[in-house]
């Protein structure tokens, strides 16, 4: 797995936990679970670039089977 690929899914593993974390919650700690929704949203839009470059990345690999396949 790519440097990338295993942050990414690192990121993603993080976000699964704050979920999880919401879950288990009969009462949530006001102050907690805004700080966890702070880092949920910090890791979407981090992750939203991350998956942008990937998504750049394989459509430039795709370009250049094009032009070998030529």
């Amino acid at each position: 797995m790519s440097k990338q690929g295993k942050k990414i899914s690192e990121d993603l593993n993080k976000l699964e936990s704050i979920v999880h974390w919401f879950e288990e919650q009969e009462e949530v700690d006001v102050e907690e679970g805004l700080a966890k929704v702070r880092t949920g949203a910090t890791l979407i839009k981090e992750l939203k670039g991350k998956l942008k470059n990937v998504e750049n990345e394989f459509t430039e690999i795709k370009k250049d089977l094009a032009k070998i396949e030529e």
